[in-house]
């Protein structure tokens, strides 16, 4: 199971579970920064 969160964390999820393998919110917070500039890009009819 994969552990997503929209960040940012305040008191709901332990540090101690940035360690494990399946915390995958920096990659989903990631993934929203691509998402968002290619909306943005798209909006301008910059593509």
């Amino acid at each position: 199971m994969m552990v997503l969160h929209p960040l940012p964390r305040v008191n709901e999820i332990s540090v101690d579970v940035d360690d494990d393998p399946r915390a995958m919110y920096f990659t989903q917070a990631k993934y929203g920064v691509f998402i968002r500039m290619a909306l943005i890009l798209t909006l301008l009819e910059l593509v």
